[in-house]
């Protein structure tokens, strides 16, 4: 996408070279404007007499230029897997796993949680029963110092 139809203004381009190179010499507020100016082709005495809505509608049709909208990312379709990083992990971290293994195996029907397991990367089963002791251990925690 290099152009941009603006409603009652015409077409919104980038500057090119030769415009840059101008640009380049300009500093402070008047270089943002004359980009503005420019790429609708006026001089930046036309632009400034346009009125707000209209240097806004340019404005954002140079941000849409400049800056396009980041692609969606589908959702991942089977849920059934953890993203885990290699190495060393933080006891917080082991804490938050441990949680979410505890909900995982509370919600998978019976037998099913330790191929679950063996199916994700990066985590063996000694490693699932150390998080889920802890994060059992930091609930309890929890439980107790509500109750003091």
């Amino acid at each position: 996408m290099t152009e941009i139809e603006v409603d009652s203004l015409g077409t919104y381009r980038l500057p090119n070279e030769w415009q840059y190179r101008r640009l380049g010499r300009m500093r402070g507020e008047k270089r943002h404007t004359a980009v503005l100016a420019f790429g609708c082709g006026m001089t930046v005495r036309q632009f400034a007499k346009l009125p707000p809505d209209g240097q806004q509608a340019v404005h954002g049709a140079y941000l849409a230029l400049t800056f396009p909208p980041e692609p969606q990312r589908p959702e991942p379709a089977d849920n059934d897997t953890m993203v885990l990083p290699a190495g060393h992990w933080p006891l917080a971290f082991k804490i938050k796993v441990g949680c979410r293994l505890m909900h995982m195996k509370e919600t998978l029907p019976r037998g099913h949680f330790g191929p679950w397991v063996d199916k994700q990367p990066g985590l063996t089963s000694k490693m699932a029963q150390q998080c889920m002791a802890l994060a059992r251990d930091a609930r309890q925690r929890a439980i107790e110092a509500r109750a003091a």
